[in-house]
């Protein structure tokens, strides 16, 4: 898998595009899809210290999901599928 890019890299504070820049290829996915889909809710929760948080600990339960569904063998779901039967928004929180 090849590493991915960070999309609008210059709506981040340097110090949080560093992080995930730094983090596994999963983590900049929902970065990309929370910067991509809902751009208003990555300002507001930048701008109240919530955003790190809330992005490590969404992408840790999406990969747990995706690991769980493993054993079951659901291999005809999209991942995000996936992440949506585990009862998992693909949004990220309002701050």
């Amino acid at each position: 898998m090849t590493s991915r890019k960070v999309v609008n890299r210059e709506a981040y504070p340097p110090e949080i595009l560093a992080m995930i820049e730094a983090g596994r290829n999963h983590l900049i996915s929902v970065a990309n899809r929370w910067m991509m889909g809902w751009p208003e809710r990555v300002q507001a929760l930048i701008e109240t210290g919530e955003y790190w948080e809330a992005l490590y600990g969404q992408t840790e339960k999406e990969i747990d999901a995706l690991a769980e569904s493993k054993p079951k063998q659901v291999y005809n779901l999209a991942p995000w599928e996936i992440v949506e039967q585990a009862g998992l928004s693909l949004a990220p929180p309002v701050p």
